[in-house]
This record gives C-alpha cells, sequence and structure tokens, in this order.
C-alpha cells in the first residue's frame, strides 16, 4: 500500500463538527456536490537527465471536474467519487507557473504547450483515445490513531490503484473543503514518462500533486 496525502482530495471530515440533519437511528449521509471552479488540483512535473536545460518543468491543471461526496454520521461509511476528463486537463497556465517558482519561471510558447500536451496525452502517457476519463472512488475515514484515512481507488489506463491516504479537512457551514500536497511516481500510476535524445533529456518519475477540492452541500429533500 502506498502512504500518501492524496488526491483523495474530496474526503470526510468533521468527526463531531457536522450537524446532521437526520437524528441517529435515521443514519442518512449529508449530500456534497463538488464546486469545480473553487477547487484547484495541480500536478507537478520536472525535467531530468543530463540534457535537462534543454527542457522545462511543467504545471499540469485540473479544469473540469466532476463529483459527489456522501458524508455519513458513521464517517467509515462516508464515501465520495470523482471524475477527471483527461481532455480537460490544462497545460502550463502561466499563473499557475508563476505561483510554482523558479523551476515553472521560463515563459513557453504555445508550440512548447502543444508538443507538451499532445506527449500528455499520447498513448505512452495518459492514452486520452483508449482511457478519456481518471475515476477516483473512495470510502472512509477510519482513524489509525495518529490521523484519519481514506481508502482510495483509481481507475486509471484500465488499471485500479489501491492506496491508501490521508487528508485535511474543513467545513464552514455547508461547504466542504479538503486540501493537502503528496508525491507520486509515474510507474505508481502505470505511465511511462517521456523521454528523449536516448534519455538525455527526459521527464523525471517522481511527480508532485497539490489540491483544493472544495464541495457545497446538497439540500435535503424535506429541507
Amino acid at each position: 500500500m502506498h502512504r500518501l496525502v492524496s488526491l483523495s482530495m474530496v474526503s470526510l471530515v468533521l468527526a463531531g463538527n457536522v450537524a446532521w440533519s437526520q437524528d441517529d437511528g435515521g443514519a442518512e449521509p449529508c449530500v456534497y456536490q463538488v464546486d469545480a471552479e473553487g477547487s484547484d488540483i495541480r500536478v507537478l512535473i520536472y525535467r531530468a537527465g543530463v540534457l535537462s536545460w534543454l527542457g522545462h518543468s511543467h504545471v499540469i491543471s485540473v479544469a473540469q471536474l466532476e463529483g459527489t461526496i456522501y458524508v455519513h454520521p458513521e464517517l467509515e461509511r462516508s464515501r465520495f467519487e470523482l471524475l477527471i476528463p483527461v481532455q480537460g486537463l490544462v497545460v502550463d497556465k502561466p499563473l499557475l507557473r508563476r505561483e510554482e517558482g523558479d523551476e515553472f519561471s521560463t515563459d513557453l510558447s504555445a508550440r512548447d504547450i502543444a508538443r507538451t500536451r499532445s506527449n500528455m496525452l499520447g498513448k505512452r502517457v495518459l492514452n486520452a483515445t483508449q482511457y478519456p476519463t481518471i475515476r477516483l472512488t473512495g470510502t472512509g475515514p477510519t482513524d489509525d490513531g495518529s490521523e484519519l484515512l481514506l481508502k482510495l481507488s483509481i481507475e486509471l489506463l484500465g488499471a485500479v490503484i489501491e492506496l491508501q491516504v490521508p487528508t485535511a479537512l474543513r467545513l464552514d457551514g455547508d461547504i466542504l473543503e479538503a486540501t493537502g500536497a503528496f508525491r507520486l511516481s509515474h510507474g505508481d500510476l502505470g505511465m511511462r514518462p517521456f523521454t528523449a535524445m536516448m534519455g538525455g533529456l527526459r521527464v523525471a518519475e517522481e511527480m508532485d500533486f497539490r489540491y483544493r477540492v472544495r464541495a457545497q452541500r446538497t439540500p435535503a429533500m424535506d429541507e
């Protein structure tokens, strides 16, 4: 099992902070819909190799995000589902590059960005034609004594990757927000990073993920 602070993003907090609309006998979950515009998921991909100075590091962000979170009074019975359309991934948005510092300070041309996007969506990496959607499902959290953990399944490239991950969450009225950061390798996700010039220029094996996923509670039918 990987131990990551994960993209399990949308998970569940609350442990006692939620005012449930049902009494204890009802055992009905509170439903939250993911707010794509209020969420921010990005992946930092780095250059590597002896000729790395010829390449660029990249920021990949999620522009389209769908999902539902079901927060149960018994937290370990909570669950969630997220869908990320692969074609909706954005390569090197200038604002995000500036936010990520010196490694990403190079101004990239439209041609550079288009080439990077083509490589990312191609068969060697995300294979967007055959696998157009990344799906994340999970349950929890459970408490291991030191942190809350979620069971997360990532459906990617025709495989299912099982993770157990911690998360940090916040509840503000009807808004549920999960934030965090973690590191993962291409190999962990069953992908092969791009290489050129006999490996002298390549994409680094490890990637950094940063996320903020926001969701809003859906009014109950009887409210």
